[in-house]
């Protein structure tokens, strides 16, 4: 069993460090899907409020029906539905996890504390979730992920607040080394949110509640031997809060995480972004973005080569072999413009026949998000090859840079 003292350690950590544990980058978001257990609905609906309130009234937040564990989403139902979700708001660039806890209070006793079987099943979770995070990414490497933490519960029949919270506390310190490992998941801790901001009211409503009044934000809080206070949480009810309680926790997951996160969506595309473009990496190959403001659409030509070079006794009457051409359009908003890639074919030079296909369905997705006028990211799948990746790519010339500076602020 855990020694108090460890405990204790690792609760002074807690409250040195509420804080989000891996750095976010920062994204544009239109939409912020909320995916997970009976949490997800309530957060998603508070975090709606707080983003109106912090200037992002534009940002729509969407919640899931419930799925209770981690272990249902990873399997094949799960994951279809995420599919589902992704494909119904193609604008979502923000997945809020809010997955964990069911996987662990079904499972775990006071009797696993220290054990190998504890850890197992610690692990089993976070490769849950791992599989989870994976697969949002090879449908839509452009999203950012964020789990975050649930708090300490009230008094629970499993066990006494102590070992409950050192569940709490082991599954955050997981789930931020998973983030660190793993691109595009970012992790926020909220254990003890709750004390930090109501303290406690001196009353014993419990055996485990202290009998003696704590202010919130006193420095001894967050404390892993003490539940959660009883006023953000619903009568008779260990581990669910009432309306304002959610509203305290979408604040601290704001202050954390989506307030850096939405920091840069400050660039807007305009037509000063029409240029050629390249990889410094791939020089010879590149891009003619087009803009079109009325629309809201952008178009791209990409010039590049095949995936492998054909063979040497392989010739072409104009230019060589091994030249590709791929356009791809769509709309964009903010900084950020989502495509569908078309592949045309069966053409001949300056010619009306035999007539060039282009498959309306389009052969893949392109996503171009732009950090300022010189620098943008460019996210690409082909759908007949299951290919994908990422290109930097930057201007050619800087010739109209000054006109971008001019039209891309909002």
């Amino acid at each position: 069993m855990q020694s108090r003292q460890t405990i204790r350690q690792i609760g002074a950590t807690i409250a040195a460090f509420l804080v989000l544990l891996l750095g976010s980058t920062a994204v544009h978001a239109d939409r912020i899907l909320v995916i997970g257990d009976s949490w997800a609905e309530p957060i998603g609906n508070q975090l709606q409020i707080v983003l109106t309130e912090n200037e992002h009234s534009d940002i729509i937040v969407e919640t899931t029906p419930i799925i209770y564990s981690a272990v249902q989403l990873k399997d094949a139902n799960g994951l279809n539905a995420i599919s589902s979700w992704l494909n119904t708001w193609p604008d979502i660039t923000i997945v809020h996890l809010s997955v964990g806890a069911n996987d662990w209070l079904s499972t775990w006793t006071p009797a696993m504390i220290g054990t190998q079987e504890e850890a197992d099943l610690f692990a089993r979770i976070v490769g849950w979730v791992g599989t989870i995070v994976d697969y949002i990414l090879s449908i839509r490497p452009d999203v950012q992920i964020v789990w975050s933490s649930y708090d300490f519960f009230r008094p629970h029949h499993l066990g006494t607040p102590a070992e409950i919270n050192a569940v709490q506390i082991t599954m955050a310190e997981l789930a931020a080394e998973l983030a660190r490992i793993k691109p595009g998941l970012s992790f926020v801790n909220l254990n003890g949110v709750l004390q930090v901001t109501y303290g406690f009211d001196g009353i014993q409503h419990t055996q485990f509640d202290p009998s003696f009044p704590i202010p919130p934000g006193d420095p001894s809080l967050p404390d892993p031997y003490l539940p959660s206070p009883l006023e953000p949480f619903l009568p008779l009810n260990s581990q669910h809060l009432r309306t304002k309680g959610y509203k305290v926790m979408a604040q601290a997951q704001y202050d954390l995480f989506y307030s850096s996160a939405l920091a840069g969506r400050n660039f807007q595309i305009s037509p000063g972004l029409n240029d050629a473009w390249f990889n410094l990496a791939t020089d010879g190959q590149g891009f003619l973005i087009s803009v079109y403001p009325v629309r809201k659409e952008m178009f791209v030509a990409w010039f590049t080569f095949d995936t492998e070079r054909p063979p040497e006794d392989v010739t072409a009457n104009l230019g060589e072999p091994g030249h590709r051409w791929l356009t791809a359009q769509g709309p964009y908003d903010g900084d950020t413009a989502h495509l569908t890639i078309f592949v045309t074919e069966g053409g001949v030079f300056d010619s009306a026949e035999p007539v060039a296909i282009t498959d309306p369905a389009g052969d893949g997705t392109m996503t171009i998000e732009f950090a300022d006028c010189t620098e943008g990211l460019v996210n690409y799948e082909i759908t007949a090859l299951d290919i994908s990746g990422v290109i930097p790519i930057q201007r050619i010339t800087p010739d109209n840079v000054a006109l971008c500076e001019t039209l891309a602020s909002p």
